[in-house]
């Protein structure tokens, strides 16, 4: 199944390091078609993969949320350096914003569920 699934996420320049959002195991480190690609195993069949990210990590490294996994190489975004963060929960790719964006609906609340009016001082009294 081919097509981009994921987020492209920008960077300062090529060469910044990239970090794992969640702890996990190095479970693929190698060349996809033409580019450097980590895949970190978070468990429960839920996986994140990078690129283009040269790592000098192995398959069974473990690492925790924050840790450096690699470096970010030029090439995905073209002239605009970026990596490419794709989520896997089993087989199904699923939106890797999930994992770090509130994407509920907002709920407004009415004011007559005990609000203060905006109009109103308590501190009088």
């Amino acid at each position: 199944m081919s097509g981009h699934r994921g987020v492209d996420l920008g960077a300062t320049h090529d060469g910044v390091p990239v970090t794992a959002p969640e702890s996990g195991t190095v479970s693929f480190v190698g060349v996809v078609v033409d580019r450097p690609v980590i895949t970190i195993d978070h468990g429960n069949g839920l996986r994140s993969s990078f690129e283009p990210v040269e790592s000098s990590l192995a398959v069974g490294a473990t690492v925790a949320k924050g840790d450096a996994i690699g470096t970010l190489m030029p090439g995905h975004c073209g002239a605009r350096p970026c990596v490419h963060w794709g989520v896997r929960r089993g087989e199904d790719y699923v939106n890797p914003l999930e994992f770090v964006l509130d994407l509920r609906p907002s709920i407004l609340l009415p004011l007559s569920r005990g609000w203060p009016d905006p109009g109103q001082d308590d501190r009088a009294g």
